[in-house]
């Protein structure tokens, strides 16, 4: 049995605040508003029993280079594959998900950073009730 989640594809990821978004012009990952632009989609690919996510618009992976254990407060992006495992999110809607770090022992998720910059950017840290937040891959038609 498969613990594919969601088939291989090209998809927008959308979070609390928005889409997430791979810019060149932003210091990470950013949250805005759907813009339809391919910065803000990314090619979702299954293997064993983890996710990739790449930017469409960049080709960097959604992502930090470093000791997978560390909080980000910054997702950086990064040139390496970084395996994310998707599970069910909190309040059982089936397509909403959350986002965990496969390689790390704490089992930290991608979320909202703390820093209150415009743009409002991600980041990867210990979850807990205020930071372990859901999101919806939509594909790209």
């Amino acid at each position: 049995m498969s613990d594919q989640v969601i088939p291989d594809g090209t998809y927008t990821v959308m979070g609390p605040g928005g889409q997430l978004t791979m810019d060149s012009s932003f210091p990470g990952v950013a949250m805005l508003e759907p813009e339809g632009k391919p910065t803000q989609q990314w090619n979702v690919a299954f293997d064993s029993s983890t996710y990739t996510l790449r930017s469409v618009a960049s080709d960097l992976y959604l992502g930090n280079d470093g000791d997978p254990n560390e909080w980000s407060m910054v997702v950086k992006g990064t040139r390496q594959p970084f395996a994310w495992k998707l599970s069910p999110g909190y309040d059982s809607d089936e397509c909403t998900h959350v986002l965990t770090s496969a390689a790390s022992r704490e089992g930290l998720v991608l979320t909202m950073s703390l820093l209150r910059i415009y743009p409002p950017l991600v980041a990867i840290l210990k979850p807990d009730s205020y930071t372990t937040f859901e999101w919806v891959f939509q594909p790209v038609v």
